[in-house]
Protein backbone atom coordinates (compact mmCIF):
# COMPACT_ATOMS: atom_id res chain seq x y z
CA UNK A 1 0.00 0.00 0.00
CA UNK A 2 1.29 3.45 -0.68
CA UNK A 3 2.08 5.95 1.62
CA UNK A 4 -0.86 8.51 1.90
CA UNK A 5 -3.58 6.39 0.38
CA UNK A 6 -6.62 8.47 1.38
CA UNK A 7 -6.67 12.20 0.00
CA UNK A 8 -8.30 15.17 -0.17
CA UNK A 9 -8.94 16.81 -3.57
CA UNK A 10 -10.98 19.85 -4.87
CA UNK A 11 -13.80 16.93 -5.66
CA UNK A 12 -14.30 15.69 -1.77
CA UNK A 13 -11.93 12.59 -0.23
CA UNK A 14 -11.51 10.07 -1.60
CA UNK A 15 -8.97 6.70 -1.69
CA UNK A 16 -6.18 5.45 -3.88
CA UNK A 17 -8.89 4.18 -6.37
CA UNK A 18 -10.69 7.34 -6.30
CA UNK A 19 -13.77 6.42 -3.98
CA UNK A 20 -15.58 8.79 -2.21
CA UNK A 21 -14.60 8.32 1.20
CA UNK A 22 -15.94 10.87 4.26
CA UNK A 23 -13.64 13.74 5.27
CA UNK A 24 -12.17 13.28 8.21
CA UNK A 25 -12.78 15.29 11.61
CA UNK A 26 -10.03 17.17 12.87
CA UNK A 27 -10.05 15.58 16.06
CA UNK A 28 -9.13 12.05 14.43
CA UNK A 29 -6.03 13.64 12.20
CA UNK A 30 -4.96 15.69 15.58
CA UNK A 31 -4.44 14.27 19.36
CA UNK A 32 -2.47 14.74 22.46
CA UNK A 33 1.19 14.72 21.32
CA UNK A 34 0.73 14.10 17.52
CA UNK A 35 2.74 15.37 15.09
CA UNK A 36 0.96 16.90 12.41
CA UNK A 37 1.85 18.83 8.50
CA UNK A 38 -0.20 22.29 8.65
CA UNK A 39 -1.10 24.43 5.41
CA UNK A 40 -3.12 26.21 4.03
CA UNK A 41 -3.45 28.57 0.18
CA UNK A 42 -4.76 32.60 0.21
CA UNK A 43 -8.19 33.31 -1.19
CA UNK A 44 -8.28 33.82 -4.86
CA UNK A 45 -4.53 32.38 -4.28
CA UNK A 46 -3.42 36.08 -3.85
CA UNK A 47 0.12 36.16 -2.54
CA UNK A 48 0.02 37.28 0.75
CA UNK A 49 3.34 36.05 2.16
CA UNK A 50 5.15 38.31 -0.74
CA UNK A 51 6.42 40.88 1.14
CA UNK A 52 8.93 40.54 4.54
CA UNK A 53 6.73 42.25 6.20
CA UNK A 54 3.66 39.77 5.81
CA UNK A 55 6.00 37.03 6.34
CA UNK A 56 8.01 38.25 9.76
CA UNK A 57 4.62 39.34 11.29
CA UNK A 58 3.18 35.42 10.49
CA UNK A 59 6.34 33.81 12.44
CA UNK A 60 5.66 36.50 15.09
CA UNK A 61 2.04 35.07 15.57
CA UNK A 62 2.95 31.45 15.28
CA UNK A 63 5.49 32.49 18.33
CA UNK A 64 3.35 34.71 20.37
CA UNK A 65 0.84 31.93 20.92
CA UNK A 66 2.61 28.14 20.34
CA UNK A 67 3.27 27.76 24.25
CA UNK A 68 -0.29 29.05 25.40
CA UNK A 69 -1.33 26.46 22.99
CA UNK A 70 0.92 23.30 23.50
CA UNK A 71 2.14 23.80 19.57
CA UNK A 72 5.81 22.68 19.51
CA UNK A 73 6.78 24.06 15.94
CA UNK A 74 9.54 21.61 14.45
CA UNK A 75 9.46 23.20 11.24
CA UNK A 76 7.95 25.63 8.58
CA UNK A 77 8.30 26.95 5.56
CA UNK A 78 6.54 30.42 3.93
CA UNK A 79 5.53 30.48 0.43
CA UNK A 80 3.75 33.59 -1.54
CA UNK A 81 0.43 31.93 -1.22
CA UNK A 82 0.82 29.33 1.92
CA UNK A 83 2.76 28.68 4.71
CA UNK A 84 3.92 25.30 5.91
CA UNK A 85 4.59 24.20 9.73
CA UNK A 86 5.08 20.99 11.16
CA UNK A 87 4.06 21.12 14.95
CA UNK A 88 3.32 18.89 18.08
CA UNK A 89 0.37 18.97 19.41
CA UNK A 90 1.49 18.33 22.89
CA UNK A 91 -2.26 19.78 25.08
CA UNK A 92 -4.60 17.56 22.03
CA UNK A 93 -6.91 18.67 19.45
CA UNK A 94 -8.74 21.63 21.15
CA UNK A 95 -5.72 23.67 21.73
CA UNK A 96 -4.59 22.78 18.20
CA UNK A 97 -7.54 24.07 16.95
CA UNK A 98 -7.76 27.30 19.12
CA UNK A 99 -4.14 28.04 17.73
CA UNK A 100 -4.38 28.03 14.47
CA UNK A 101 -7.86 29.63 14.75
CA UNK A 102 -6.01 33.07 16.84
CA UNK A 103 -3.19 32.90 14.17
CA UNK A 104 -5.30 33.06 11.31
CA UNK A 105 -7.30 35.33 12.25
CA UNK A 106 -4.87 37.64 13.78
CA UNK A 107 -2.63 37.73 10.62
CA UNK A 108 -6.08 38.29 8.47
CA UNK A 109 -6.74 41.11 10.41
CA UNK A 110 -3.49 42.41 10.50
CA UNK A 111 -2.65 41.81 6.43
CA UNK A 112 -6.08 43.93 5.20
CA UNK A 113 -5.50 46.81 8.18
CA UNK A 114 -1.62 46.78 5.94
CA UNK A 115 -3.95 47.41 2.76
CA UNK A 116 -7.06 48.73 3.69
CA UNK A 117 -9.51 46.84 3.12
CA UNK A 118 -12.10 43.85 3.67
CA UNK A 119 -12.41 40.51 3.11
CA UNK A 120 -11.13 36.54 3.31
CA UNK A 121 -7.42 36.24 3.51
CA UNK A 122 -7.34 32.19 4.36
CA UNK A 123 -8.89 30.49 1.95
CA UNK A 124 -9.68 26.58 2.83
CA UNK A 125 -9.76 24.70 6.08
CA UNK A 126 -6.67 23.93 7.54
CA UNK A 127 -5.35 20.77 6.37
CA UNK A 128 -3.22 18.76 8.74
CA UNK A 129 -2.57 15.90 8.03
CA UNK A 130 -0.80 13.43 10.87
CA UNK A 131 2.88 12.34 10.55
CA UNK A 132 3.76 8.65 11.75
CA UNK A 133 6.52 9.33 14.81
CA UNK A 134 8.76 6.34 13.72
CA UNK A 135 10.47 5.85 10.51
CA UNK A 136 11.61 9.68 9.27
CA UNK A 137 8.39 10.82 7.77
CA UNK A 138 8.51 13.72 9.72
CA UNK A 139 11.99 14.78 7.84
CA UNK A 140 10.62 13.67 4.48
CA UNK A 141 7.70 16.25 5.57
CA UNK A 142 10.42 19.11 6.44
CA UNK A 143 12.20 18.21 3.29
CA UNK A 144 9.64 19.11 1.16
CA UNK A 145 8.33 22.17 3.17
CA UNK A 146 12.26 23.41 2.54
CA UNK A 147 12.29 22.47 -1.24
CA UNK A 148 9.35 24.77 -2.10
CA UNK A 149 11.37 27.29 -3.08
CA UNK A 150 13.36 25.61 -5.26
CA UNK A 151 10.71 23.61 -6.85
CA UNK A 152 8.92 27.21 -7.37
CA UNK A 153 11.84 28.82 -9.18
CA UNK A 154 12.65 31.04 -6.64
CA UNK A 155 16.13 30.30 -5.30
CA UNK A 156 18.64 27.85 -6.93
CA UNK A 157 19.61 26.05 -3.06
CA UNK A 158 16.98 25.87 0.09
CA UNK A 159 19.88 27.50 1.68
CA UNK A 160 19.02 30.92 -0.22
CA UNK A 161 15.48 31.06 0.94
CA UNK A 162 15.56 32.65 4.23
CA UNK A 163 11.97 31.91 5.10
CA UNK A 164 11.88 28.47 6.31
CA UNK A 165 13.60 26.35 9.10
CA UNK A 166 16.48 25.46 6.71
CA UNK A 167 19.28 26.96 7.90
CA UNK A 168 18.90 26.05 11.07
CA UNK A 169 18.89 22.24 10.52
CA UNK A 170 21.53 22.48 8.02
CA UNK A 171 23.66 25.06 9.19
CA UNK A 172 23.12 25.57 12.81
CA UNK A 173 21.37 29.14 12.68
CA UNK A 174 19.82 29.86 16.39
CA UNK A 175 15.79 29.84 15.34
CA UNK A 176 13.72 30.31 18.83
CA UNK A 177 10.73 29.30 17.16
CA UNK A 178 11.94 26.08 16.27
CA UNK A 179 12.45 22.70 18.54
CA UNK A 180 14.34 20.44 17.07
CA UNK A 181 12.87 17.07 15.81
CA UNK A 182 13.31 13.87 17.32
CA UNK A 183 13.94 12.27 13.93
CA UNK A 184 16.92 15.36 13.07
CA UNK A 185 18.20 14.44 16.87
CA UNK A 186 18.38 10.83 15.98
CA UNK A 187 20.60 11.72 13.36
CA UNK A 188 23.75 11.85 14.73
CA UNK A 189 25.62 12.32 17.90
CA UNK A 190 26.95 15.94 17.84
CA UNK A 191 25.25 18.86 16.26
CA UNK A 192 27.77 18.51 13.59
CA UNK A 193 26.78 14.85 12.23
CA UNK A 194 22.98 16.36 12.27
CA UNK A 195 23.30 18.96 10.00
CA UNK A 196 25.08 16.74 7.52
CA UNK A 197 23.12 14.18 7.66
CA UNK A 198 20.42 16.58 6.82
CA UNK A 199 22.01 18.33 4.44
CA UNK A 200 22.70 15.02 2.82
CA UNK A 201 18.38 14.50 2.37
CA UNK A 202 18.85 17.00 -0.15
CA UNK A 203 21.13 15.18 -2.81
CA UNK A 204 19.51 15.73 -6.11
CA UNK A 205 17.88 11.92 -6.61
CA UNK A 206 16.16 12.21 -3.42
CA UNK A 207 15.00 15.85 -4.23
CA UNK A 208 13.40 14.55 -7.38
CA UNK A 209 11.85 12.11 -5.61
CA UNK A 210 10.29 14.42 -3.40
CA UNK A 211 8.53 15.77 -6.49
CA UNK A 212 6.70 13.08 -7.12
CA UNK A 213 5.38 12.49 -3.08
CA UNK A 214 3.92 16.05 -3.02
CA UNK A 215 0.15 14.86 -3.36
CA UNK A 216 0.87 12.20 -0.63
CA UNK A 217 2.91 14.80 2.11
CA UNK A 218 0.54 17.72 1.64
CA UNK A 219 -3.19 15.61 0.65
CA UNK A 220 -2.91 12.77 2.67
CA UNK A 221 -5.11 12.17 6.18
CA UNK A 222 -2.10 10.10 7.45
CA UNK A 223 1.56 10.27 6.61
CA UNK A 224 3.30 6.91 7.17
CA UNK A 225 3.98 3.03 6.55
CA UNK A 226 1.64 1.38 4.44
CA UNK A 227 0.51 -0.94 7.81
CA UNK A 228 0.59 2.35 10.27
CA UNK A 229 -2.04 4.39 7.80
CA UNK A 230 -4.23 1.32 7.23
CA UNK A 231 -4.28 1.04 10.90
CA UNK A 232 -5.16 4.85 11.56
CA UNK A 233 -7.42 4.19 8.73
CA UNK A 234 -9.42 1.29 10.25
CA UNK A 235 -9.44 3.57 13.74
CA UNK A 236 -11.54 6.62 12.03
CA UNK A 237 -13.72 3.84 10.45
CA UNK A 238 -12.29 4.37 7.20
CA UNK A 239 -11.52 0.72 4.98
CA UNK A 240 -9.63 1.45 1.21
CA UNK A 241 -10.91 0.12 -1.62
CA UNK A 242 -8.04 -1.21 -3.00
CA UNK A 243 -4.79 -2.07 -1.66
CA UNK A 244 -1.71 -1.03 -3.20
CA UNK A 245 0.93 -3.67 -2.66
CA UNK A 246 4.90 -2.62 -1.54
CA UNK A 247 7.42 -2.17 -3.79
Amino acid sequence: MEIGAVFTTRRGTRDAAGSRVPRLLRAQLVELDSINHCTWRAHDHEHVFEQDGARQRYLELLAEYKDKHGIVIHSYCLMGTHPHVVCTASKGQEEFSRYWKVVNQRFARWYNTQRGRRGQVVMERLRSPRIQAQGRHQLAVMRYGDMNPVNAGLVRSPKDWPWSSYRHYAFGEPNPLIDDAAEYIALGSTGPQRRKAYQAFFAVPLATKLDDERKELVDASFIGDAAWIAERLRGVGVSLAREVPDG
